[in-house]
């Protein structure tokens, strides 16, 4: 058999193996119909003329298999074949019909998948042309038009553009009327059409009153003889009803019936007659609303010249002549804001003028005519900057107000407008003044209008502005918080259609991108690129906003990318700030901030490229930026800001003296002019130290660097700076000072920078973003930098604070929220209960994202479905609270960082050594609850080479524990066994000398105690495991060890551990031996049975004994049984999370039980935890100090006691280290029972696992203790 023919029979073959599919629905059918057509149409050549039709029925088979078994990758390859079947065919194919419809339904089905916009238009262009190519009698036209509509309601549902609506109604239905009632798809073709009636009425809705004035309105043109003399007037009644009834219901057919009806009343009458005037003026009011429906502009200039001929057969002592005047006037406004011709605008204003000049102040309509002037007079200053147009807008919005009762319904449009006017001032003045003025009517706006009202989504908007621009200015985050609230309200109460919706999608996004450089919040940059985009794309290119709403959308787009460390997009952000640029006159008062904003983004395609082209373009326009602002302007600072940091960009790159000293000039230009409690002051002190210190490297005056010096520290200590930028500026004052030898006040820029980083990582944030926030500051470094300039200065009980405050942030704010306040209660007993409340609120939301609301804020929280604003005023309520409790006397203390003499107390037994890591040196502090801190300098540590070690050792977390013996002993030689040598000889053997530990052991067991403390790269090397080597004795065998999160938390626990009476001890017992997709524990029931035996004859009671396993160990039960349990053990799988820790999880029969949930719970009888489990206490890599880990979680929840593990163990050495710990806590009975003895109870049971000689380091290391 030829290829040829071989192709024939494949082709037919998979054709007939699809139609039997399509009857008998057999999946192997459709397997063998898509190999089969696959080989047939890889035997034909492209240019053969049944190539398009067997790649059609391939991909016909194809799709038809993504609808049995939804593989993606089959709707992909189908839409592939479609389209190239319709490539290869010629127009004049009878066959290219059936081809594009197919691909069309392809296409409408994977944008239902995926939500490609690009696929539903495709979807929409094909059907259309197969519509197109065939002709009127076609019996497939019934078909292909009911595919059609079925996409534009496609569209219409996702977009809701009621055009699409429209033409699918009207496919539908002309499918219908071309099917015989006898068609088998009749009814289909009715069914698909009453859908789409139905969904049209759900989107317009009904208004008896107005539908019956329209009944009769007709019946009136219905009864009328021709030449009625009073045809026009019932033309004119009904064209006026159904301009109303568009106005609610958008209906387009009515906007064009009352159009139709008004001009045959205008026809009817010549132009002398009285009512002419008014009938053109209807008329144009008509027009101009089809106008704003449809875009159409042949329908604006008809309107206008209707309305200007009203005027001009109006003699002027005519009463209604002011009125015609000010509808011109609006009218030309309308255009001029549709085409952006100026002479539009100074037209508009002279006719409104001269309607306001004839108007009497007792005529009621002289407010709406003064409004209407002074918003077009603030409009033409926004496009001509002349500040006499603004002082006049103002005036006349002020005497609009002034002349308006609070009953009428425009009051809240007048009070909108003079507060945008007000706003518009305070950013040209900058009078603080103006802004406050300007909220307050806004608000008042807001106050005033009903809910239903069609005007309210304008005045939150507008309100929303305000308050924005008082947060830049103030930088209060709740104004912010209001604005964008405000923002999303008035987006959800405009419809689609609106010619509004583009501008409130344009503010909305641009608050959203404010509080993205406030807070940091990824998914704000997102929502915000995505609400600009909407806008850009909503808004003609003759739009005058145009260029705004594009230039908004390239900074967002430069800001995430700068975000995410990207330069891939930076061409559509640059391509947008240019075109905004483009698009605007040299006048218009935004030129200056479009050339700014792309000259602050050009320097990112600079890096991305290295063309140095970029970075003199930047230069240029950010000048041109700064010469056409006036000083008073409030925008001046900033601009001078961004030119000053591209001249220094340009001077680190060619070296030229002149751009470094034009750079300083204007960063201090920039300091001049801000006022002192401006937000970003900070921001420009920062960059000018940070230009004061290049001075320095070049010319090497040492004033430069104590400018730059007090630059920094002047930022660092602002109150209104941002924090993250005061906290920048904290890092430079202390490492400026530190390179200078300077080290008092390297101390003081560290300590404020430890102060300033809860307000950065702050309560508020999302748990992703505030992990991103501790990773970014990498916190506990900045513990250890603090504390080593303390120790340098003999400070060593300070530097004991500060490294204690730097570490696990996390924790350390989580554990805010749970203060003792029963001091407070007998106070405060009110202040105590608010604080409790809002507490418990935050605390449930700080593990699981989700917040405890109560029923009176149901539903308004609901409403706003933001769970982030929601959080961030509870921590604003919180912070507030905690500031009322430290003005009480005695309280100032109230929550603020414990001081040594009391952290100290959590050495309790024994000592406290820490290790501190930075990269100016190691050092040891040793102490106890009684003696002077003993500092022991480990000058010859080699950061660096730590660092490897410790990060050779890491690996082992990752290492399988079943691994073949060889790779294992392996890893031990060549990582594990080096760093414990190492930091045995180089840290432990000084420490051990300084505090009298002998080195030589002894057969008995060790009795001396030491809490662990150590910091960076240390924290994940089992200290306790060090040695020589080579059998000799090891730290297992010279002290107990407990390793330590915080000072602080330990210190809480002692404290608040109390032994419960006698018994009523819970214990829980975890045994997992089978979890689906885990290897199975055979172990783990004997490990917890002999647990189980051991607690009964130590005399605890059965009844108190809870062992949950396999499938009883559920996350709820286990969950529940947790929140009564005193002693709790798990011998099951465990996962380290590496992310943000919050995901680390028991893995349990139903699922995992996560740290999250765990750490949201409040025990208070817990008293000791073993987790028998992989990964208990691994923490994540970046982030050592923060112990992000589930023994951290057991912790904080109420266990003062832990045993975990370091990484992977071995499922027969747990059930041995578990047997002889709990011999040796028992071995008293139950009465006994002591959780700090479990360090004690870990070092015996790991001595005696170390007497099988096969027992290798990596397999008895991982085992530790946290707690007292």
């Amino acid at each position: 058999m030829s290829t040829l023919e071989k192709a024939v029979a494949l082709a037919d073959l998979g054709a007939r193996q699809g139609l039997r599919f399509q009857r008998q629905g057999k999946l192997n059918d459709l397997q063998d119909s898509i190999s089969n057509l696959q080989q047939a149409v890889e035997l034909t050549n492209d240019g053969h003329p049944e190539k398009p039709g067997r790649l059609s029925n391939l991909g016909n088979s194809q799709h038809a298999r993504f609808e049995q078994l939804g593989d993606l990758s089959d709707l992909d390859n189908a839409i592939s074949n479609k389209r190239k079947a319709v490539e290869l065919t010629d127009n004049k194919n009878p066959a290219l019909p059936i081809f594009l419809s197919n691909l069309g339904n392809g296409q409408r089905l994977r944008f239902e998948r995926l939500g490609e916009v690009a696929d539903l238009e495709d979807s929409i262009s094909n059907m259309q042309r197969a519509i197109k190519l065939i002709d009127g009698g076609d019996p497939r036209r019934a078909t292909y038009l009911l595919n059609l509509g079925i996409s534009q309601r496609c569209r219409f549902e996702s977009f809701g553009n009621v055009v699409d609506l429209e033409n699918a109604i009207l496919n539908y239905r002309e499918s219908m009327e071309l099917t015989d009632d006898a068609h088998p798809d009749k009814p289909h073709r009715l069914s698909n059409l009453s859908k789409c009636q139905a969904l049209r009425f759900d989107h317009l809705g009904k208004l008896t009153d107005l539908e019956d004035a329209i009944l009769n309105s007709k019946k009136a043109v219905e009864l009328m003889g021709d030449g009625h003399p009073d045809a026009s007037l019932y033309l004119s009644n009904l064209g006026n009803n159904q301009h109303h009834h568009f106005k609610r219901l958008g209906m387009v057919r009515d906007i064009h019936d009352s159009i139709s009806n008004l001009q045959r009343a205008v026809d009817l009458i010549d132009d002398g007659h009285l009512s002419k005037p008014g009938l053109l003026s209807n008329l144009g009011s008509s027009q101009q609303l089809r106008f704003e429906r449809l875009g159409q502009l042949v329908d604006l200039e008809q309107g206008i010249s209707n309305e200007r001929k009203a005027v001009e057969l109006m003699d002027d002592r005519h009463p209604d002549k002011p009125g015609h005047l000010s509808n011109l006037g609006v009218s030309q406004h309308r255009r001029f804001e549709h085409l952006g011709i100026i002479a539009d605008l100074d037209d508009s204003i002279s006719n409104q003028q001269e309607a306001v000049s004839l108007t009497g102040d007792g005529n009621p309509d002289k407010p709406k005519r003064l409004s209407n002037l002074g918003g077009s007079q603030c409009r033409r200053f926004e496009h001509l900057g002349r500040l006499g147009d603004l002082e006049d807008s103002i005036s006349n919005l002020q005497h609009a107000i002034t002349l308006t009762g609070d009953a009428h319904p425009d009051k809240p449009r007048y009070f909108t407008n003079l507060g945008s006017g007000l706003q518009r001032r305070f950013k040209a003045l900058g009078e603080l003044a103006d802004l406050r003025s300007s909220v307050l009517n806004k608000q008042k706006a807001v106050e005033l209008t009903n809910d239903g009202h069609p005007n309210k989504k304008n005045c939150l908007a507008n309100l929303g502005n305000g308050q924005q621009a008082r947060f830049e200015r103030l930088g209060e985050l709740s104004d912010l918080e209001n604005a964008i609230s405000n923002f999303q309200l008035a987006v959800e109460l405009t419809d689609n259609n609106d010619v509004n919706k583009p501008r409130l999608f344009s503010s909305l996004g641009c608050g959203q991108r404010v509080r993205f450089e406030r807070l940091g919040e990824l998914p704000d940059i997102e929502n915000s690129i995505s609400n600009l985009q909407r806008a850009v794309e909503l808004t003609d290119n003759e739009n005058p906003d145009k260029p705004d709403r594009l230039s908004n959308l390239g900074v967002s787009q430069y800001l995430l990318l700068q975000h995410l460390g990207k330069q891939d997009g930076i061409r559509d952000s640059i391509s947008n700030l240019k075109l905004a640029v483009e698009l605007t006159g040299d006048r218009h008062p935004a030129k200056p901030m479009y050339l700014s904003n792309l000259g602050c983004v050009q320097p990112l395609l600079f890096e991305h490229c290295g063309a140095l082209s970029d970075l003199e373009e930047s230069i240029f326009h950010l000048q041109q930026a700064v010469e056409l602002t006036d000083d008073r302007n409030v925008e001046k600072p900033g601009r001078l800001m961004n030119l000053g940091i591209n001249q220094q960009c340009r001077f680190e790159h060619l070296g030229e003296l002149s751009d470094l000293e034009s750079s300083i000039s204007n960063f201090q230009l920039a300091i001049n002019l801000s006022d002192e409690d401006h937000p970003h002051k900070a921001v420009f002190l920062l960059n000018f130290g940070e230009s004061m210190i290049l001075r320095f490297e070049c010319i090497g005056h040492h004033v430069d660097l104590v400018a730059s010096v007090s630059a920094f520290k002047a930022a660092a200590q602002s109150r209104t700076a941002y924090p993250r930028h005061a906290l920048s500026a904290a890092r430079k004052w202390a490492e400026t000072s530190r390179r200078s030898g300077d080290i008092p006040s390297a101390l003081d820029g560290y300590r404020t920078a430890l102060e300033i980083l809860p307000k950065v990582a702050w309560l508020g944030l999302d748990a992703p973003s505030h992990h991103e926030w501790l990773l970014r500051e990498k916190s506990e470094n900045l513990g250890c930098l603090s504390a080593t300039c303390a120790i340098q200065l003999g400070q060593f009980e300070e530097a004991v604070e500060l490294l204690d405050l730097g570490r696990s942030v996390f924790w350390q704010q989580a554990s805010s929220l749970r203060p003792d306040l029963e001091a407070l209660r007998t106070e405060e007993p009110e202040l105590a209960k608010q604080l409790e409340s809002v507490g418990w609120q935050l605390d449930a939301g700080y593990f699981s994202g989700s917040f405890l609301i109560n029923e009176s804020q149901n539903a308004e929280f609901n409403r706003i479905k933001d769970v982030g604003k929601e959080r961030r005023r509870l921590v604003g309520v919180w912070e507030g609270l905690v500031d009322e409790v430290r003005k009480r006397p005695k309280f100032q203390f109230f929550l603020r960082p414990i001081p040594f003499h009391r952290l100290r107390q959590a050495a309790t037994t024994g000592h406290v050594v820490i290790i501190n890591i930075s990269q100016y040196g190691v050092d040891s502090l040793i102490f106890d609850a009684t003696q002077p801190i003993q500092h022991m300098p480990l000058s010859s540590i080699n950061v660096q080479a730590l660092t490897q070690l410790a990060g050779n050792a890491v690996l082992n977390r990752s290492m399988d524990v079943d691994a073949r013996a060889t790779q294992r002993q392996k890893f031990i030689a060549d990582n594990l066994q080096i760093a414990l040598r190492k930091i045995w000889y180089k840290i432990l053997v000084p420490i051990f000398n300084k505090i009298h530990v002998p080195l030589d052991g002894n057969s008995s067991l060790p009795q001396h105690r030491v809490w662990w403390y150590p910091t960076g790269p240390l924290a994940f090397i089992p200290i306790h495991a060090a040695g020589p080597g080579k059998g000799a004795p090891d730290v297992s065998r010279m002290v107990i060890s407990s390793y330590v999160t915080t000072l602080n938390s330990l210190y809480q626990a002692q404290q608040k551990y109390i032994p419960p009476a006698a018994g009523r001890l819970k214990l829980l017992a975890i045994s997992q031996p089978e979890t689906l997709g885990q290897n199975a524990l055979p172990h783990s029931t004997e490990e917890v049975e002999k647990l189980v035996q051991v607690a009964r004859s130590s005399g605890w009671s059965g009844e108190d004994i809870l062992h949950l396993s396999g499938s009883d160990a559920t996350v709820g039960r286990v969950s529940g049984a947790l929140d009564t349990c005193s002693w709790a053990h798990f011998a099951c799988h465990g996962s380290q999370d590496s992310g943000s820790g919050m995901k680390s999880a028991f893995a349990l029969h139903d699922g995992r039980l996560e740290l999250g949930k765990i750490a949201s719970k409040r025990l208070s009888s817990g008293q000791f935890a073993f987790l028998s489990v992989c990964h208990a206490a691994s923490g994540i890599k970046d982030l050592p100090g923060e112990a992000k880990h589930l023994a951290a979680g057991l912790q904080f929840a109420g266990f003062p006691s832990v045993i975990a593990t370091m990484w992977s163990i071995r499922d027969d050495d747990a059930p041995k280290v578990a047997e002889h710990t709990y011999q040796y806590l028992f071995r008293n009975g139950l009465r006994c029972l002591d959780p700090s003895e479990a360090a004690m109870a870990l070092n015996c049971a790991v001595l005696r696992l170390r007497e099988d000689p096969e027992i290798s380091v990596d397999r008895w290391a991982p085992f530790i203790h946290f707690g007292i």
